[in-house]
């Protein structure tokens, strides 16, 4: 289990979709903690009772959020406690650290020789297109999407050579 975090050892293309669908399991937990978070929310915030909770009225609700949306986003800024901040970065660790090992191993394979740099390349690339595409709803948007689309599908279908690989 230790290898499948460690930053050595190369991955082919399949080993390397393989983890990226594995991710996605281990980030379950996350949002598990994110949905519960926002049903505590909108349980206190909705002043929904447990006990009869068919007394529930949707339209007033939504009422509620429309007449006063500061009031809502002020409540929802106040429930983001610590423990919820702390639960949730805990839980996303080993996804980010998994994630960022698979990407090191499969670099790695096709760039033996240049590996740190171009590692280091692709995660600022990375970062900065995520940055450009949330702040850009244009065309620049995506084009750093089909950007980061053809970096994946260069990771996924390159040949490396190695024969075997051992991470």
């Amino acid at each position: 289990m230790k290898k499948f975090f460690q930053f050595s050892g190369t991955i082919s293309g399949t080993t390397y979709f393989l983890r990226i669908l594995f991710s996605i399991v281990l980030s379950i937990p996350a949002m598990i903690i994110i949905f519960a978070f926002f049903g505590m929310f909108a349980i206190e915030y909705a002043e929904i009772d447990m006990q009869n909770p068919e007394g529930f009225d949707q339209k007033a609700f939504e009422e509620k959020i429309e007449s006063n949306p500061d009031d809502f986003l002020e409540s929802l800024k106040t429930s983001f406690t610590p423990f919820w901040i702390i639960t949730i970065i805990v839980s996303l660790i080993p996804v980010i650290w998994f994630g960022m090992a698979s990407y090191y191993k499969r670099v790695s394979a096709l760039f033996y020789d240049n590996r740190l740099n171009v590692f280091a390349g692709l995660i600022v690339f990375e970062i900065a297109a995520d940055i450009i595409v949330l702040n850009n709803d244009n065309w620049i948007g995506n084009v750093f999407i089909g950007a980061q689309l053809l970096v994946l599908l260069f990771m996924l279908f390159k040949n490396s050579g190695i024969e075997e690989h051992e991470g």
